[in-house]
């Protein structure tokens, strides 16, 4: 549709120095589809030689005023025909024929035949010299009569005066279906932009099926609009809504192949109901030549209202809609509407006019003012007045806008000095000239002054084609620094050094946002310029860049510059999808292929990729990260890259994305040797964990602790150990040393919060918590006597205490009552034999330590003492006999090392010592020392 439009606009144009707009369309549904039409010819002759079933009468069957019953008749009866819904009767073109009355009835699919109607001679016409394809004769005929879907006809045709016709043929047109036809939607010819009055919705040619194949006139144009002319079809009333598109394609068929006139006659027709519906092909906008009104055609918009309005009163929203579309109409073409219009006839058989006589009309008339006819009806005629001051309303505006204020503002007439011409319309704006410059008008944007070199550069674009209306005056800058006039389409703004320059679309809206010329970009240097993808427009003091996926965006200063080195839109950045941002430390810009960012100590570096995405989608200026103090670098190992930021890095691998690496983290990370550390690449952001943070890398993680200085890396066997344990959130908590070798050079271990984790091929990952782990850091660890740890820290049955186990043999011991002792040797053995701390002896209260002048040491317990020499081995002493044996003076008296544990006599207990016995009377308490 749009195309069709287009075409017959540039036709109109070359013809025409006055410029107009074509509708606007609204996004289409999918569009109907051309809808094949058909037709049945039926040959009736003449009355002085009828042709095959035709015949010859005296008179018609239903009286007609005027004709006798004797009068000859010629008729014709068929019920032999495929379905039709509208009838036509042409006869060879004859201008003496002008007095002809048919009579038509038809029968419908069950039969029943309807009663006479009378229809009457088409009034439109024509002109004499159209140019239609092939030049196929044009016929005179009756106007078409809808009747609905029918299956037979009978036809009766009398000549009251004049000449009767000859080659007489009875038209049957079949309008064909279409399911468009009751799901219409919305109109697709829409409002006109920038028209001074609004243009009603019409229906377009494609929504009612036009077959554009049957078409054979090629338009024909005007050098202007003067007048609208009043039709009506003469037609049935009782059509329903979903019906006319139907009508239409019937019509058009009857004017275009019936009566040879190669197209649909009139420009637009109205129906009932107040829809109106695109009638001749060649825009609406345009002054395209009808054949409505024979000899007035030229210069002339026809509205045709769908039905008979002889003997029925007009609908009012027929009326309105009527008077809607030709105020449209009139403002494209400054036509008054109160006024009267002179044209000249180009004669023709209905034309009241000879060819040349010159005729003054109201602006506004019927079709009875130049034609034999009585058309638009006596009740449409009657509403000719109504619908002058209806138009005359509608156009108010544009009548009044441009001369009221010149008249009321007595700057103006200072600065745009006299009227040059009469006021003329382009694109549906009114302007009129001054020698000092124009002023311009629509209903929306008011009367507004332009002159100087933003009028000039306003008319070089392309005036209101281009930018639309003004919708302010000429007007100086805030600041007095240039001047500017805004348009519907942006603004125009001049400066002593760039000159005048466009600004619109969204370029325009977003220095608008910014604060235009006194924003930080200035004022336009250059026009909007179009780059791959989309626009760009300079400012003094930087640019702003617009593409459909990303939107317009300001772009200035350091980081313009670092943009412009990589290339600005075509570069790796591509689009701003920002304007300038403003942070503590700086300020950044984000581009869709990153981002670059600006401070006064580091510059603009750009971050981009992966590495660009990753810093905006983690904060970009808040980001914990920071910004950039470099440009994106190749990674050490040829494989990734890295960029540097005030507050981490940015590492980036195909294998791996982007992730950031936050202060401590980043910098223990680096430390390690980055990307050629066992560590390898980053495989997810930062995440907080139990108040403190985690990355993770392809080979371990690092953690730092809440508010830690150092973060420390866990990996391999004891990261594992570590995370089954719970993390920083089980008994360990956090690491607070890297793994480190073991100093029994066979395993490696690491410290935490709770403890520590030992790992070697032979004992597997083992954890030590606590003071069990303080202790036996304090006994030298893995590289002293006590050996690596061969279990994990084992919680006792009493649910109190704990133990560790060493590669010695040796077992740390703790509870909360004794602290952590290590217990080894003899004496560990002889412990566990006793069950350890569920025996009597219960935790240990000392590590082993020697005796004072012997060869012996002693484990001190709970619940008593163990003490072991190489000549006595491992005995243990507790209860009344370890204190007799104290108060004895222990290993240094009398009595020497145990040799035996206790055990039991006739009398209680007993415990055997190197010089000696002590025995316990259970029953009397009495302890007896028997030196020997």
């Amino acid at each position: 549709m749009r195309r069709r439009l287009v075409t017959g606009l540039l036709a109109f144009t070359a013809l025409l120095a006055l410029v107009t707009v074509l509708p606007v369309y609204a996004a289409p549904a999918p569009e109907p589809e051309p809808v094949e039409t058909a037709a049945v010819q039926v040959d009736l002759g003449s009355v002085e030689d009828p042709a095959g079933d035709a015949d010859v009468q005296d008179g018609t069957t239903d009286p007609v005023p005027g004709v006798p019953d004797s009068a000859p008749t010629l008729t014709v009866t068929r019920t032999d025909v495929d379905e039709f819904s509208l009838v036509g009767v042409t006869w060879a073109a004859d201008p003496a024929v002008v007095d002809v009355r048919v009579q038509v009835r038809v029968q419908d699919a069950d039969g029943d035949w309807g009663a006479w109607t009378e229809v009457g001679t088409e009034d439109a016409e024509q002109e004499p010299d159209a140019d239609v394809a092939g030049d196929p004769d044009t016929r005179g005929g009756t106007s078409p009569l809808w009747t609905g879907p029918s299956t037979g006809v009978e036809v009766e045709l009398v000549t009251r005066s004049g000449a009767a016709p000859t080659d007489v043929q009875l038209d049957l047109i079949d309008p064909g279906d279409s399911d468009a036809d009751t799901s219409l939607g919305q109109p697709d010819i829409q409002d006109t932009a920038n028209a001074a009055a609004t243009m009603p919705p019409v229906y377009s040619r494609a929504q009612w099926g036009a077959d554009e194949n049957i078409r054979t006139w090629d338009p024909e144009y005007a050098t202007t609009i003067k007048a609208a002319t009043l039709h009506h079809t003469a037609d049935t009333n009782g059509y329903t809504a979903d019906q006319v598109p139907a009508m239409m394609r019937s019509i058009y068929r009857y004017h275009t192949v019936s009566r040879g006139w190669g197209d649909i006659g009139y420009n637009v027709i109205v129906d009932k109901f107040g829809r109106l519906w695109e009638g001749r092909y060649g825009g609406l906008a345009s002054t395209v030549v009808g054949a409505h009104a024979g000899g007035f055609n030229t210069g002339t918009f026809g509205v045709s209202m769908l039905g008979s309005y002889d003997t029925v009163a007009v609908p009012q929203a027929t009326v309105d809609s009527v008077a809607a579309v030709i105020a449209w109409k009139f403002a494209l073409y400054n036509v008054d509407p109160r006024g009267s219009t002179v044209l000249t006839s180009g004669g023709g058989g209905t034309s009241r006019y000879a060819a040349g006589v010159q005729v003054t009309l109201p602006t506004v008339f019927g079709h009875r003012d130049v034609g034999s006819t009585t058309c638009p009806g006596q009740y449409g005629y009657g509403r000719l007045p109504e619908i002058r001051n209806r138009v005359t309303a509608a156009m108010a505006g544009s009548l009044q806008g441009i001369p009221a204020r010149y008249a009321s503002d007595p700057a103006i007439r200072a600065q745009l000095g006299s009227p040059v011409g009469a006021a003329r319309i382009t694109a549906g704006t009114v302007w009129q000239q001054y020698s000092g410059g124009r002023m311009y008008w629509t209903p929306t944007t008011g009367a507004r002054a332009l002159w100087g070199d933003i009028l000039n550069r306003y008319l070089a674009l392309g005036g209101p084609e281009a930018l639309g209306a003004p919708t302010s005056d000429h007007l100086p800058t805030p600041r007095g620094d240039g001047y500017y006039a805004l348009f519907e389409n942006g603004g125009i703004y001049w400066t002593q050094a760039h000159g005048s320059k466009w600004v619109k679309g969204w370029v325009f809206d977003r220095w608008t946002a910014l604060g235009r010329e006194q924003s930080v970009l200035g004022f336009p240097t250059s026009e909007e310029t179009g780059v791959a993808g989309g626009v760009t427009q300079s400012f003094q003091r930087g640019v702003i860049s617009s593409s459909a996926g990303t939107g317009a965006h300001a772009v200035w200063g350091w980081v313009l510059d670092k943009w412009t080195a990589l290339g600005r839109e075509g570069g790796v950045l591509g689009f701003p999808t920002s304007d300038e941002v403003a942070t503590a430390a700086g300020a950044y810009n984000t581009f869709a292929g990153g981002a670059v960012y600006s401070t006064a100590q580091t510059g603009a570096h750009a971050v981009v990729g992966w590495i660009g995405q990753r810093w905006i989608a983690a904060g970009a200026g808040s980001a914990a990260v920071g910004y950039p103090v470099s440009d994106e670098q190749r990674a050490p190992d040829g494989v990734g890259a890295v960029s540097e930021f005030s507050n981490g890095l940015i590492v980036s691998s195909a294998r791996t994305g982007a992730h950031d690496l936050v202060g401590p983290i980043a910098a223990k990370w680096t430390a390690l040797g980055g990307v050629r550390s066992f560590l390898g690449y980053p495989t997810a952001d930062p995440q907080p964990v139990a108040g403190g943070s985690v990355s993770a890398f392809q080979s371990g993680s690092v953690y730092r602790a809440p508010g830690a200085a150092q973060a420390f890396e866990v990996h391999g066997w004891i990261g594992q150990k570590w995370a089954d344990a719970g993390g920083p959130g089980g008994a360990l908590g956090w690491p607070t040393s890297d793994e480190r070798p073991a100093a029994d050079g066979a395993g490696v271990l690491q410290d935490y919060t709770g403890g520590v984790v030992y790992s070697s091929v032979r004992t597997g990952a083992r954890v030590v918590l606590g003071p069990i782990a303080a202790k036996w850091t304090a006994l030298g660890g893995a590289g002293a006597w006590i050996g690596a740890p061969v279990s994990d820290q084992l919680g006792m049955p009493d649910r109190r205490g704990a133990a560790s186990v060493f590669a010695s043999g040796a077992a740390i011991y703790w509870s909360p009552g004794t602290g952590a002792f290590e217990v080894h040797g003899w004496i560990r053995q002889l412990y566990s034999s006793l069950n350890g701390e569920q025996s009597f002896l219960g935790y240990p209260t000392s590590d082993e330590t020697p005796v004072a002048g012997t060869q012996a040491v002693v484990g001190t317990f709970q619940g008593g003492r163990i003490y072991s020499s190489a000549a006595t081995g491992a005995r243990e002493v507790h209860g009344a006999i370890l204190d007799t044996y104290l108060a004895q003076g222990g290993p240094a008296g009398a009595l020497g090392l145990p040799t035996s544990n206790e055990y039991a006599v006739p009398e209680g207990r007993a415990g055997d010592f190197e010089h000696g016995r002590i025995v316990c009377n259970t029953t009397t308490g009495t302890l007896t020392v028997t030196p020997r």
